[in-house]
């Protein structure tokens, strides 16, 4: 009777034991960037979105799993989860938005925060149909205005890349300018040449303007460089893209 007790008594003194140790914010979030950066397999991409949110949760003041789980959700629904649907799409970026917007409350000066919830309020829209979302343009204008003067490079130059595309993406009668489009496309390949998704998107702004040669150009770029690092898991969802568009153009 008494070894029973005393077995019972260790076995629950283990429980909390083992549950303070899976929500070690610190562990947590390792393990969520080591899913991410494992991306490219689909159980990973989705592993870093969970993990990411159970690390927020661990960690209530943790701008770093907020910001980062935000830009999983990214991954997750514009890569992973491409062939979803819509409503699918929406909601994936919805958590994301939600995650970027915690972030910003956390450190409204933390340029990645802003960066992400910029970016998501753009894929959102997108799933949701560009007539249903215009009324997002100004917020993503803000958000990407906000890194702008923060830290232009962050992301690979991304402020202007996400400006750069959506003054291409706009309805003529909203804004669409594919020569300010141009600019800061260019800026921000100038500032991360290695960006292969930024190459993409000038040389589909340069094609609407019937810069053919200059479009090849940066196609050929994007089909023949050694996918960098940072953006690897990326690289065999644009490549693709480039090559397809480069044929047509030939």
């Amino acid at each position: 009777m008494r070894t029973w007790t005393r077995t019972a008594i260790l076995l629950l003194m283990a429980v909390p034991l083992a549950a303070q140790a899976q929500a070690d914010p610190a562990k947590l979030l390792t393990e969520a960037r080591q899913a991410y950066a494992e991306r490219s397999t689909p159980a990973k991409a989705k592993a870093a979105v969970d993990l990411f949110a159970q690390a927020a949760k661990a960690d209530p003041k943790s701008y770093e799993a907020r910001w980062e789980g935000a830009q999983a959700c990214y991954f997750y629904g514009n890569f992973t989860r491409e062939e979803a649907s819509d409503s699918e799409k929406m909601a994936i970026f919805q958590d994301g938005i939600d995650r970027a917007k915690a972030a910003v409350a956390l450190e409204p000066k933390g340029v990645e925060g802003h960066f992400w919830l910029g970016v998501l309020y753009g894929v959102y829209g997108e799933a949701k149909g560009i007539f249903k979302s215009l009324a997002m343009v100004p917020d993503i204008k803000k958000e990407m205005q906000a890194c702008l003067e923060l830290d232009p490079a962050v992301e690979g130059h991304g402020p202007d890349r996400v400006l750069g595309r959506m003054l291409y993406k706009l309805p003529g009668f909203k804004g669409r300018d594919n020569q300010k489009s141009i600019e800061h496309l260019v800026r921000s390949m100038e500032g991360s040449p290695t960006n292969a998704l930024t190459r993409l998107y000038l040389a589909e702004t340069y094609k609407a303007e019937g810069m053919k040669d200059k479009a090849v150009e940066q196609l050929k770029a994007v089909v023949a460089m050694t996918p960098d690092p940072r953006w690897a898991p990326e690289h065999p969802y644009i490549k693709p893209q480039a090559e397809a568009l480069l044929k047509k153009l030939r």
